[in-house]
């Protein structure tokens, strides 16, 4: 038990604070995309992946969402941009995966244009 104890207050210890924001505009069809929920996730192997924020585009598609974790290495952050470009069930969503490149931790990632129109490797769609 003791160990256990001195195991979970080394994790504490030894876990850092790490910090990411990414923006950019989602576009499909070459149209700014307003009102699509975005979601900045980490990816954790074990457990489940932990939701850092969620954003709703602004008007002009716009978005800026920021989050931060604490994990003993580095977090892996990644986005979920949910949209109605290319549906192919009508009062579904399609879902897609975006990854952070780790070399914008503790910085900002500027997507700049997120084309919904293009197809990514990790989508799904939520009915």
């Amino acid at each position: 038990m003791k160990l256990l104890i001195l195991a979970a207050l080394l994790g504490v210890t030894l876990a850092k604070v790490s910090t990411i924001t990414v923006k950019g505009i989602t576009v499909c069809n070459k149209k700014r995309v307003p009102g699509l929920k975005v979601e900045l996730m980490e990816e954790d192997g074990v457990t489940r992946d932990d939701k850092l924020a969620t954003v709703t585009t602004d008007g002009q598609g716009n978005f800026e969402v920021s989050g931060q974790d604490d994990e003993w290495g580095t977090i892996e952050p990644y986005l979920y941009v949910y949209h109605k470009c290319r549906i192919l069930k009508e009062g579904c969503w399609t879902r897609t995966k975006y990854e952070v490149p780790s070399s914008k931790i503790n910085g900002v990632y500027d997507m700049t244009y997120v084309t919904l129109d293009v197809v990514q490797a990790e989508e799904d769609h939520v009915c």
